[in-house]
């Protein structure tokens, strides 16, 4: 296990200054330093980054949804939640937390260009980070109904639940705690930071326990930092495994035609390089079948690799406007441009391009349509379009405009 670098991350810039700490993989104390954004950045290579953003951009709530798969319901979730939010939900980034134990489970929101900005230093610097996490989900949190306060002079985080809490300015702290508390005054367990004034924290008639010993906010955001009762940030788009769909969303249909065009290109080298006879026939035959379900309408040949030369020389054609490539980029304009339904299949035959696509609703389809409608370069025809209790299974068929 890696160590670990740790780091607030208030204000996106690599000039502006930040604390952090490397935090051993075994036990050992965590140093909080503080420095520029790019100085601490510098130091995570080779390191596992975890980023604390400030919880006044994220709005913690749940969802109850008969889904088991965290895939089925974080694309379920912006649709069910909509009437939350006076934002568009496409505007909005969503992230689950583990489901719990009523089978609900945990979201935080934030706003798509709030991720770009926090993500953005890290890029500059090379960098990526596993973790993303809500400062208000690591303070200490004991499962006793006591809430977790961390006072500092430009705002108040308090913790209210395992998966709930709020962001605040000193001085609207009271309102915002008889807003949460509900008529139940709570016991507050404040965190105390050597030489901030906390041990002075005072919160009208509430009880108050103070928890002392910090030496930075950072290290007892640290200690308080549990997995199972957080919620990372990096999902959906933004997850370490879609880092290249995030860079290459508007050409991932184009490129990954282009990929498997040029895996059969190739193939009749690399079964050459096999040694195993074996292992070269298993590829032969994932080759064959791969050409097959891009181009249905012609037979697989002895001769391979001299009909992927064949078809490649179709689509370099560019006179030809009923060919793939227009189709091809066409279709990636229009996912890109209508999120909500994942390409699952495509085909090319009969100068038509046939993509099976999956999405939780009908909605997104509605949008493709009029994405079209005002795109005259090509025509779709939705073929079928099929609900179930997983989402709707769709097939459109795309050609070339008369």
């Amino acid at each position: 296990m890696r160590d670990s670098l740790y780091l607030r991350l208030h204000e996106p810039s690599l000039e502006a200054p930040c604390n952090f700490a490397v935090v051993p993989a075994v036990a050992g104390a965590a140093v909080v330093e503080q420095a520029s954004l790019a100085t601490a950045l510098a130091r995570a290579q080779g390191l596992r980054l975890v980023v604390l953003v400030s919880s006044d951009r994220v709005r913690l709530t749940k969802v109850e949804v008969p889904l088991r798969q965290p895939g089925k319901v974080l694309q379920a979730v912006p649709f069910l939640l909509e009437d939350q939010f006076a934002e568009d939900v496409e505007d909005l980034h969503f992230a689950l937390g583990p489901r719990q134990t009523d089978q609900s489970f945990p979201v935080a929101a934030v706003s798509r260009r709030q991720m770009e900005a926090w993500l953005a230093p890290l890029r500059q610097a090379g960098v990526e980070a596993e973790l993303l996490l809500p400062e208000v989900l690591c303070l200490p949190w004991q499962h006793d109904g006591n809430w977790s306060v961390l006072p500092e002079s430009e705002q108040v985080t308090v913790r209210t639940g395992v998966f709930s809490g709020f962001c605040c300015a000193p001085e609207d702290l009271e309102t915002f705690l008889e807003l949460a508390e509900d008529s139940q005054p709570r016991t507050l367990r404040v965190v105390a930071v050597r030489g901030s004034g906390s041990e002075r924290f005072a919160a009208g008639a509430r009880a108050i326990e103070l928890l002392p010993g910090y030496a930075d906010a950072l290290e007892a955001l640290i200690r308080g930092h549990r997995p199972e009762y957080s919620i990372n940030l990096l999902q959906g788009i933004y997850s370490r495994h879609n880092r290249f769909d995030r860079i290459w969303h508007p050409w991932r249909l184009a490129a990954g035609l282009a990929a498997a065009v040029f895996t059969l290109g190739v193939a009749d080298n690399i079964a050459h390089s096999v040694r195993d006879a074996y292992a070269a026939q298993r590829l032969q035959t994932a080759n064959a079948q791969t050409f097959k379900t891009l181009f249905p309408d012609q037979p697989v040949t002895a001769d391979l690799a001299l009909q992927i030369r064949q078809q490649q020389m179709m689509l370099a054609s560019s006179d030809d406007q009923t060919s793939l490539l227009p189709l091809l980029s066409m279709a990636a304009s229009a996912l890109q441009a209508t999120p909500g339904l994942s390409l699952q299949t495509v085909q090319y035959h009969d100068h038509a391009l046939y993509l099976d696509l999956t999405g939780a609703n009908l909605q997104p389809l509605e949008k493709l349509r009029d994405w079209f409608a005002g795109h005259h370069g090509a025509r779709l025809e939705v073929q079928t379009a099929d609900a179930g209790e997983n989402g709707v299974h769709i097939r459109v068929k795309l050609s070339a405009a008369a």
